[in-house]
């Protein structure tokens, strides 16, 4: 039986500004909005959705650890180096976001045009844009 992804959930400690992040960073990346309000967004691709919403008060974690058992990070994939490159410069750069992981790179271990820009979103998610 084949199976593809439709949907993630990621539970988030503060949703206001976390949302606000992701409703811009899935704009830019032309994702529907499935749904928005009450702390919620729901957008995707027409193939997978992600959907980020409150952790519940009596449930949040200290702090989000992402080399901690659980998700490590999200990657993006763009045509080109030229798109992750325009990434950076027109979503990273106006919103003082920086790269982190010492990218932006070429990833030769990943794949002869595999090339890279990370950074992490206010929980501390790490978010990958990539060509390949």
């Amino acid at each position: 039986m084949k199976g593809t992804f439709d949907h993630i959930q990621y539970n988030v400690a503060n949703p206001e500004k976390t949302v606000t992040f992701y409703r811009e960073l899935l704009g830019y990346f032309e994702m529907n909005t499935l749904y928005e309000g009450d702390g919620v967004i729901g957008a995707g691709d027409g193939n997978t959705s992600l959907w980020v919403m409150p952790t519940d008060d009596d449930k949040k974690a200290a702090a989000f650890n992402r080399d901690a058992s659980g998700l490590n990070h999200v990657g993006i994939h763009v045509a080109s180096k030229d798109d992750v490159e325009r990434f950076q410069s027109e979503f990273m750069t106006p919103r003082g976001i920086k790269a982190e992981f010492d990218t932006p790179r070429a990833r030769p271990d990943f794949g002869e045009t595999y090339y890279q820009v990370m950074f992490v979103d206010p929980e501390g998610l790490a978010i990958e844009v990539f060509c390949a």
